[in-house]
């Protein structure tokens, strides 16, 4: 089960429960718990720009509760949800909406447990700091003449990146509003491209909402074939990146400092 990414992207969640509860058993957490997740508006975080996916109306960002322990999780398909952490373990993944119910849920538990410490989206001018950090990060581990493929776009990382990797730089997203348009002297490809250019690129920068939303596994079996270096940026994959590493089902790094 746990031997490769290729395969159904049912199945990924599916595991994703069986680790999530197997947490649950070895803290000894009662599945009797509270739960409690809803929305959260982009404009609540003071974002710097209306170029951020939770102001341009296609994102939501779902808020959940356990205890002291909050996580978020970007969503397309947004629901609110009152019930116990069994009841979480018991739903249907094969509606997305229950899909980043599991996600924002197993994050605000591993938060609490201690598991991980990012939870929840950075504020105002924190994005565009985070693209300073981002290129310092590639920066001293790959060195400047680096190639990179950043899936998904988040102007603050874009902004910094373009102006100082370049042509080194491409740059891909799935909204139609976005892709062959120009940001910040880069044009954004259409994500459907994305397998095609891991063979062109060292890294790849992957949205966290990508695993949240399954559309990045594809992404991650192509590079792990190639051989290529993948960092996980954002916070919506958290705990599933924790979860997944700890059983060796994927070795990639995760990006998400002001979170």
């Amino acid at each position: 089960m746990f031997g490769s990414l290729s395969g159904n992207v049912l199945e990924y969640n599916r595991v994703l429960r069986i680790l999530f509860k197997s947490v649950l058993q070895e803290f000894k957490v009662s599945l009797d718990d509270d739960v409690l997740c809803w929305f959260k508006s982009g404009t609540d975080l003071r974002l710097p720009s209306s170029e951020y996916a939770l102001l341009r109306g296609k994102e939501i960002l779902l808020t959940c509760r356990y205890y002291r322990g909050v996580g978020q999780v970007f969503t397309v398909a947004p629901r609110s949800f009152r019930g116990k952490l069994k009841d979480v373990l018991s739903l249907d993944l094969g509606y997305s909406g229950n899909v980043s119910v599991l996600h924002g849920v197993m994050n605000a538990v591993l938060k609490h447990l201690g598991l991980i410490s990012k939870s929840e989206h950075c504020v105002e001018r924190e994005p565009e700091l985070c693209g300073y950090a981002l290129y310092d990060e590639i920066i001293s581990h790959y060195g400047q003449n680096v190639r990179v493929l950043h899936v998904g776009y988040q102007p603050g990382h874009i902004k910094v990146l373009a102006k100082f990797l370049r042509d080194n730089l491409v740059v891909t997203d799935l909204d139609e509003s976005l892709v062959w348009r120009t940001k910040h002297g880069r044009l954004v490809v259409d994500g459907s491209l994305n397998k095609y250019l891991i063979a062109h690129v060292d890294v790849i920068l992957l949205t966290a909402s990508s695993i949240a939303n399954n559309t990045a596994w594809d992404i991650l079996n192509h590079a792990k074939i190639l051989g290529k270096e993948v960092i996980v940026y954002g916070v919506s994959a958290s705990a599933a990146i924790q979860l997944l590493r700890s059983k060796g089902v994927i070795n990639v790094r995760h990006f998400c400092p002001y979170a």
